[in-house]
């Protein structure tokens, strides 16, 4: 799961088991309790992070 709202994207994807990428656009993570399993600044970014042969989760 790709995505920028901390509780529809990374909650939503951690609660079916999948793996997220947070797009954070310059913003810090502040949700206690979960954590996306990728941080990147903005959505091209993350297309080439999880697009790549080798993902670095």
């Amino acid at each position: 799961m790709i995505g920028d709202s901390a509780p529809a994207d990374i909650r939503g994807a951690l609660g079916v088991g999948a793996r997220s990428v947070w797009v954070s656009a310059g913003r810090p993570w502040t949700e206690p309790d979960y954590r996306p399993s990728l941080t990147t600044p903005d959505t091209a970014s993350a297309i080439r992070r999880v697009t790549s042969t080798r993902i670095d989760y």
